[in-house]
């Protein structure tokens, strides 16, 4: 073929990628139409196929439709590849559903979420994703600080995703009302890397083709409940939006990949920050003393112990500073 040709190769057998032949679109434009950092732009080609590339190009205007797309990006191929095509990207979180049946460009932010969801890091040097890390943290802190703020204030907080954290008997509540339950990889602890807990665990509630880029595994609430109680038992925690309240799903973390906790600590209210509803206490009678409570709180509100004799039982105690008042 021809350089440049966009002429699609024939359909791929099930599972099988569709790839475009021809030219990758520039880098730049791509970069731009997505929102990519700089510094990511050697590195874009990890990221997003040839035939991406020039279907990122062609949306950089605005949303279009199937049809209009297949006339810029593939005009010899077939209305039934286009449309597998888009569908493949939009899972791929390189386009998003947009009205009228269109499509639009992703940002690069869904898509470094979904890359780093199924394909991992790939050859991306250390530095490269220290930097990915930070961009993507400090784009959900800016987002986070107005609430944050209002909560520092003592001022009323608009409901939010993750706002809250979220007891277990609360959740196995809020399960159980839900029609549609999709489980999700942890995006924090996928990009942050800090623990070795299990991240198959967030769960989301958009009905058919609202969840995330269609994504997701479709669970019985049942089943979601008995994830839910594992991830406790791991030591990780909830956090959602408040009981009651509509929400788009419950995350599952651990206070050193968690994006809301890290939020928090940024911004000054480590103490505060998710919203706290409960004050920690040590129950003693039920204590066996093994401190796990102490590495597991996210609020730093219980210190841990040593008894003077060893194998002495070593109850922790609760730190009075973090504990002022619930929020």
């Amino acid at each position: 073929m021809k350089p440049g040709d966009t002429t699609l190769l024939p359909t791929p057998a099930p599972g099988e990628s569709i790839v475009y032949e021809g030219t990758t679109a520039p880098l730049p434009l791509v970069a731009r139409a997505v929102g990519a950092p700089d510094f990511a732009l050697p590195y874009l080609d990890r990221f997003y196929e040839p035939a991406e590339t020039r279907l990122v190009a062609a949306l950089a205007g605005g949303p279009l439709g199937p049809a209009a797309l297949r006339r810029l990006v593939a005009p010899a191929g077939s209305r039934r590849d286009m449309h597998a095509f888009l569908e493949r990207a939009n899972r791929r979180a390189v386009v998003d559903r947009a009205s009228r049946g269109r499509f639009s460009a992703a940002s690069f932010h869904d898509r470094f979420v979904v890359w780093i969801f199924f394909e991992g890091w790939l050859d991306l040097p250390e530095a490269i994703r220290d930097r990915l890390r930070e961009w993507e943290l400090s784009f959900y802190v800016e987002r986070a600080r107005p609430y944050v703020e209002a909560a520092k204030a003592g001022l009323p907080v608009e409901p939010i995703e993750n706002m809250t954290y979220l007891l277990l008997d609360e959740v196995e509540e809020i399960l159980r009302s839900q029609e549609h339950v999709y489980l999700y990889p942890c995006d924090c602890r996928a990009i942050m890397g800090r623990c070795r807990k299990p991240t198959l665990n967030c769960l989301r509630f958009e009905g058919p083709h609202g969840h995330y880029h269609d994504l997701g595994w479709e669970i019985s609430p049942q089943r979601a409940i008995e994830n839910a109680r594992e991830s406790n038992r791991q030591g990780l925690m909830h956090t959602g939006g408040l009981p009651g309240s509509s929400m788009r799903g419950i995350c599952t973390c651990c206070p050193d990949c968690c994006f809301p906790h890290l939020a928090g600590d940024r911004l000054g209210a480590n103490k505060l920050w998710p919203l706290s509803r409960y004050v920690a206490r040590i129950e003693p009678l039920s204590c066996d003393g093994c401190n796990r409570c102490a590495a597991r709180c996210p609020f730093d509100a219980i210190i841990r112990t040593a008894g003077p004799t060893r194998g002495e039982l070593a109850v922790p105690a609760i730190d009075p500073a973090a504990v002022a008042a619930p929020s």
